[in-house]
């Protein structure tokens, strides 16, 4: 019956309606093929669809030619070309001298999708605002922003929404100011006992079981401490940001792996060593680590790690094996 079926629907299939197309102004339409066909990464490209850009009718207020142009830049990013993100940051780069509201638009627009991202997360969006990251990245390449907006985001990133509160702070200082000191030398396990613990009898080894699970049942939760100098701390709990979730690592590591081969240098080393340190204390407080992320960690490490070494030897040390090691996959 199937075949019969389908040997019919060959021979007269059903009628299809058109799909219906969407109507742009001319100028609209010129704009797309200049943004999403025209554009190269290339000089010859870039000053071509730059001058084309600047004979658009900018004096009219009944159109918004900057907000237009910024829409169609980020249009381009997400249509799949991977080197469309460079070109458009080069295209941005050449805008900024003559029309800067291009170029402050299209900035404005990458960290409003960033900070959307990570204020509700979905899956569905990760290839979204991993163009917007490597955007970034590459506006940095074109000299479009200056690297202090670059690391204020990286930071941002890995601190929204784990805020120290007061209440937290406070119950952290009063732990630490009226918690018992116990006594070292009463904490070490003489061998002999050892000894004598692993000759007990299975019931002996039973009641110690109990009497543990009892003591562990009514000892009080123990406050994480935080120290009275820092604002953020990602062991905060956070319901955005649970242990298991994992994107950020790659927002930032995409950001930091496409500005690299421009970001390490003396003039910005203190600035990296801050951002890769915090880095590192975000990645230690996750509780696993899927293989992708392991990738792009390592990806950022290696680069990093070698282009330090090509100023001067020994100027960053990051532990590769504790990172790989660290999770499970």
């Amino acid at each position: 019956m199937a075949a019969i079926t389908s040997a019919f629907l060959m021979v007269n299939p059903p009628p299809q309606t058109s799909r219906v197309t969407k109507e742009v102004p001319p100028l609209e339409a010129y704009l797309r093929y200049l943004l999403l066909t025209r554009l190269e990464a290339n000089d010859k490209s870039v000053s071509f669809v730059s001058k084309q850009i600047q004979r658009m009718p900018w004096s009219d207020p009944g159109i918004e030619c900057g907000a237009l142009v910024s829409k169609y830049m980020l249009k381009a990013c997400r249509r799949g070309r991977y080197k469309a993100t460079k070109a458009i940051a080069l295209l941005a780069a050449n805008l900024k001298r003559t029309k800067p509201e291009v170029c402050a638009r299209l900035i404005d627009d990458v960290l409003e999708e960033i900070q959307w991202f990570i204020s509700h997360p979905s899956f569905r969006d990760h290839q979204r605002t991993l163009v917007c990251a490597r955007l970034l990245g590459e506006l940095y390449n074109s000299a479009a922003i200056p690297s202090s907006v670059l690391f204020d985001e990286v930071h941002h990133i890995l601190d929204y929404d784990h805020e120290i509160s007061e209440a937290l702070r406070d119950a952290s200082m009063n732990q630490e100011l009226f918690a018992p000191r116990e006594n070292v030398s009463e904490m070490v396990i003489e061998e002999d006992d050892e000894e004598e613990e692993d000759d007990d009898g299975e019931e002996g080894g039973e009641g110690r079981d109990e009497k543990e699970d009892g003591e562990a049942r009514n000892q009080q939760p123990q406050v994480v401490p935080i120290s009275s100098f820092s604002k953020y701390d990602p062991r905060v709990l956070s319901s955005i940001d649970p242990p298991m979730a994992v994107f950020r690592i790659k927002l930032v590591c995409t950001i930091l792996e496409t500005a690299s081969s421009h970001i390490v240098t003396f003039n910005n080393r203190p600035k990296l060593e801050y951002a890769l340190a915090a880095l590192q204390r975000y990645l230690f407080i996750k509780t696993s680590l899927p293989s992708d992320g392991k990738c792009y960690v390592l990806v950022l490490c290696i680069m990093t790690i070698w282009l330090f070494n090509t100023l001067t030897p020994s100027i960053i040390d990051i532990s590769i094996s504790r990172i790989l090691s660290f999770g499970s996959v």
